[in-house]
């Protein structure tokens, strides 16, 4: 019963911290991605992309979906299982003329062998409030323009990523409190995938603390779409890696070396 409860426990540690770092890496912005440029601010590319990851040597599967809802807002989830039990994590944003994302809804659902977690963020901008839902309490939080949730501000860093900036810091509302989130890019990198190799560039974010390192390569010819994810925490160690994907229904494919014979 004691190995069980630790590995519900890990389980748990992993849909909070492995979702947290794949939401949103995956966004199609104004960048060229093979035929697929992109110049108009408001339009974002679906995708549907599949992961392989490992916790401290748990294998665990994702998959990552972003589409646009016939009310002309976008929906992304986020499913991660493995037999230990499922967590779904979803998001409802619109976008602004000029890019910005602009978020309406946040939830997730955490299925396990000990039971069902369930949060939930609800942002109303005509009264600059959110509504923060854990099981079944509730409480109301002061909000301003531009605060983001753990999805939707990964989603906008892989935007402003795509438009050249090289440092990026945004306000985030998670699990009901405000936080900051800053990142660096810190080079560019032709990585072996799954997929076969691809041309990326690596963010890093930034923390005062050395035992928390995280590293992240996005795959420049496709819309930024995360490609890897490797994470220290205290001596728990992640990898996440793309295993295959579409880019607004076309397949990500790998770069075309040439071999000299």
């Amino acid at each position: 019963m004691t190995t069980l409860r630790n590995n519900c426990m890990i389980s748990i540690r992993l849909g909070f911290t492995l979702l947290g770092f794949i939401s949103a890496f995956s966004l199609a912005s104004g960048s060229d991605t093979k035929g697929l440029t992109n110049h108009n601010p408001k339009l974002i590319n679906s995708f549907d992309l599949r992961y392989a990851a490992n916790f401290n040597g748990m294998q665990i599967e994702a998959v990552h979906q972003l589409v646009q809802l016939d009310t002309g807002q976008f929906r992304e989830t986020l499913e991660a299982k493995n037999f230990l039990g499922k967590v779904r994590e979803q998001a409802l944003f619109d976008i602004s003329d000029s890019g910005q994302i602009i978020p309406r809804e946040y939830s997730k659902r955490q299925r396990l062998l000990i039971g069902t977690r369930t949060q939930k963020q609800q942002f109303d901008w005509s009264k600059n409030q959110l509504i923060y839902t854990k099981g079944d309490q509730t409480q109301q939080i002061e909000i301003q323009p531009g605060y983001l949730d753990i999805m939707s501000h990964k989603l906008q860093l892989r935007r402003d990523v795509a438009s050249g900036h090289k440092t990026l810091s945004y306000a985030v509302i998670s699990r009901g409190k405000l936080k900051q989130y800053d990142y660096r890019v810190i080079g560019n990198e032709v990585l072996t995938t799954a997929i076969g190799p691809l041309n990326t560039r690596v963010i890093q974010r930034v923390t005062n603390t050395a035992s928390k390192k995280t590293k992240i390569w996005l795959a420049t010819d496709w819309g930024y779409l995360i490609v890897r994810l490797e994470k220290l925490d205290r001596g728990e160690t992640q990898e996440l890696q793309i295993s295959s994907g579409q880019l607004n229904n076309h397949p990500v494919l790998p770069l075309k070396i040439d071999v000299e014979n």
